[in-house]
C-alpha cells in the first residue's frame, strides 16, 4: 500500500513543482513586459522644461529664452524665442531639414541638452543659435540648424550655408575660420576648415582617413587611406594620398600655405 501511495504521490509531486515554476516564469515574464511598456520611448510632452533653453547674444544682453516646437509625433519643428519676463515669441524659427528627429524619452540616450547650442559663427561679437535636427550619438553626429544673430535688425536670420555645412560645425575665433569633424559608419573620418571669403563660406582644407581605402599599388587590397585637400591658387587640391599598412607611421599633411591664414580685408558678414 505504501509503494502505491509512493507512486502516485510522485507525479503529484513533479506536476506541484512544475506548477510552482511556470507560475514563478509567468511572473518574470509580466514583470518584464511591465518594465518593457515602462521604458518605451514616449514623444516628449510640448511643455516638457527639457525644451526649454537661455543664452544670451552678448555679454551685455539680457538672456532670451528658448523653446523647442515639437509637433504631435515628436518631431522638431522648429524653435521659438522669447525676451526675459515676455510669453509671447519675438521670432519663431522653422527647422530646415527634410527630415528633422522625433524627439522622444530615449531619444539621444538622454541627452537633450545638445537640441539648441550656441556660438559666435561670424565673428561679429554675437552668439549665434543652433537648432537641431539630426543626432547620431553612437558618431557624436550632430546637424543644426543655424541662425545668424543680425544685431540692427535684433532678429536671427538663417543661414543657409552654414547650416549645410552644419555637421559639427565649431568656429575658432583665433584663426577666423570654422571646422568640422564627421565620421562615417565603417572606419571613415574627415576634418574640414571654412573661412569667411567675401561674405561666404570657402572650404580651404580636408584632412580625411579611411581605413577601407583602396591600395593603388596593390589592387583589390584594402589599407589606411589618408588624404589631404587645400585651396591653392583659388582651387581646392589633393596635396596627400597614402596608403599606409598596419603598424606604419601616418603621414602629416603638407604645411598649409599662408593663405589660409585670416584676412582682414575680408569682414565676416553680420547676416546672409
Amino acid at each position: 500500500m505504501g509503494a502505491m501511495q509512493s507512486i502516485f504521490a510522485a507525479p503529484f509531486s513533479i506536476l506541484r513543482r512544475w506548477t510552482f515554476v511556470s507560475a514563478s516564469l509567468m511572473g518574470i515574464l509580466l514583470v518584464g513586459l511591465l518594465r518593457a511598456q515602462q521604458d518605451e520611448p514616449k514623444p516628449l510632452k510640448p511643455n516638457d522644461p527639457r525644451l526649454n533653453f537661455s543664452f544670451a547674444v552678448s555679454p551685455d544682453a539680457q538672456p532670451f529664452r528658448f523653446h523647442v516646437d515639437l509637433d504631435r509625433k515628436g518631431t522638431i519643428e522648429g524653435v521659438s524665442a522669447y525676451r526675459r519676463g515676455e510669453t509671447t515669441p519675438f521670432q519663431t524659427l522653422s527647422s530646415c531639414g527634410s527630415f528633422p528627429d522625433q524627439i522622444d524619452t530615449q531619444w539621444g540616450w538622454g541627452d537633450f541638452t545638445v537640441l539648441i547650442a550656441h556660438a559666435d559663427f561670424n565673428f561679429d561679437g554675437y552668439q549665434d543659435l543652433e537648432l537641431m535636427q539630426n543626432y547620431i550619438p553612437h558618431l557624436d553626429t550632430k546637424v543644426y540648424c543655424i541662425f545668424l544673430w543680425d544685431n540692427h535688425a535684433h532678429l536671427f536670420r538663417y543661414s543657409k550655408e552654414l547650416s549645410d555645412q552644419g555637421v559639427n560645425l565649431e568656429p575658432d575665433p583665433k584663426s577666423k575660420t570654422l571646422h568640422a569633424r564627421q565620421d562615417w559608419m565603417g572606419g571613415r573620418g574627415e576634418d574640414r576648415t571654412y573661412r569667411w571669403t567675401g561674405g561666404h563660406l570657402e572650404l580651404i582644407e580636408v584632412q580625411g582617413e579611411d581605413v577601407n581605402g583602396s591600395d593603388a599599388a596593390s589592387p583589390g587590397k584594402a589599407c589606411d587611406e589618408i588624404y589631404c585637400m587645400q585651396r591653392i591658387g583659388g582651387k581646392v587640391v589633393t596635396t596627400l594620398d597614402k596608403c599606409v599598412k598596419d603598424g606604419k607611421p601616418r603621414p602629416e599633411c603638407p604645411a598649409a600655405p599662408s593663405q589660409i591664414a585670416p584676412q582682414s580685408s575680408t569682414p565676416a558678414p553680420n547676416a546672409p
